[in-house]
């Protein structure tokens, strides 16, 4: 006759601490691994393969606390030797899917705990999917972000690219830029810059971040001189100053300290401030004429600068 034990988080916690799993898994007519299984989908820490092995004053350091229980999951747990059915239907994805599909369970996981609380064992779990498999796809949890980082960029550019199709100078078009990196921000609820709040993240990605700046402040500086007789080094220092005021309006809006209509506001007077003093600024004909209509020889960008979208700023193109 199949034997079902009932036994509640607290003292399946206080049983794997106080003998080794394996032993523990016997007693309860299952393998270890099985047993293993059951702590981490209900959230039960315990003890590494080497905790047993170790001399008996220092295992009891490495025993951390019982965290509550997951949405999912009761406090009394069902133990049995037999085979549960699947909790959920086999389904074969494609390898871009399944890359998808884990991508979307780290940016739930960042937008609801913020970025420290991402592991590849939580994002597995929040997949529905194995630690193991999740690890097929990506190497570790910084891969993983990167990867949704730079998916972030692309959605961003596209919105940039929607806003600013219909203008044609650069202050215009430099307008309509920061009108879509806040719509961008509004709608994607600040993932990007959650995501950046991680210190090894922001490294990773840093000689792809340098790559664009210097291209874009090429740019930007290129247009203004072209169009408008502005000095480089005034036009380069116009577009760092606009995109230190739009990544702030940004992380304003990403924490909801300010709403994206009063972003927006804000915004505009910003670019309109801008274009009064860039404008007004002495021209420099010469340098505009000497620039000609294919401008300055712009700086290399890396591939994956190239690839990605534009910094989280009102970029020119």
């Amino acid at each position: 006759m199949e034997t079902i034990h009932r036994i509640t988080r607290g003292e399946l916690y206080e049983l794997v601490w106080s003998q080794p799993l394996k032993r523990l898994a016997a007693d309860l007519g299952i393998s270890g691994n099985a047993l293993a299984k059951i702590c981490d989908r209900v959230l039960v820490p315990h003890p590494s393969r080497g905790y047993w092995s170790a001399q008996g004053g220092s295992r009891r350091e490495c025993r951390p606390p019982l965290p509550p229980a997951p949405e999912d999951c009761g406090e009394e747990i069902l133990i049995s030797a037999r085979r549960a059915a699947s909790r959920r239907g086999l389904r074969r994805m494609s390898l871009e899917a399944r890359r998808e599909q884990i991508a979307d369970a780290a940016a739930e996981l960042v937008l609801e705990a913020g970025v420290g609380v991402v592991t590849m064992k939580a994002v597995a779990r929040r997949a529905g999917i194995s630690e193991a498999l999740a690890y097929r796809y990506f190497s570790g949890v910084i891969e993983l972000l990167a990867y949704v980082a730079r998916r972030e960029q692309e959605i961003m550019a596209a919105m940039q690219d929607a806003c600013m199709k219909p203008h044609t100078t650069y202050i215009d078009r430099a307008q309509a830029s920061m009108v879509g990196f806040l719509d961008y921000v509004a709608e994607r609820r600040g993932l990007l810059q959650a995501l950046l709040a991680s210190g090894e993240l922001r490294r990773t990605l840093s000689p792809e971040h340098r790559s664009r700046t210097a291209w874009a402040t090429h740019v930007s500086s290129t247009k203004l001189l072209q169009q408008s007789g502005v000095p480089v080094e005034v036009g380069g220092a116009g577009w760092h100053i606009l995109r230190a005021s739009a990544t702030r309006a940004g992380k304003l809006l990403a924490r909801g300290k300010l709403s994206r209509e009063r972003a927006g506001v804000l915004a505009s007077a910003i670019m309109d401030g801008a274009r009064e003093r860039l404008l007004s600024w002495p021209r420099d004909p010469e340098a505009a004429a000497a620039a000609g209509p294919k401008g300055r020889k712009a700086p290399r960008r890396s591939s994956r600068a190239r690839a990605g979208a534009r910094a989280p700023d009102p970029a020119a193109s």
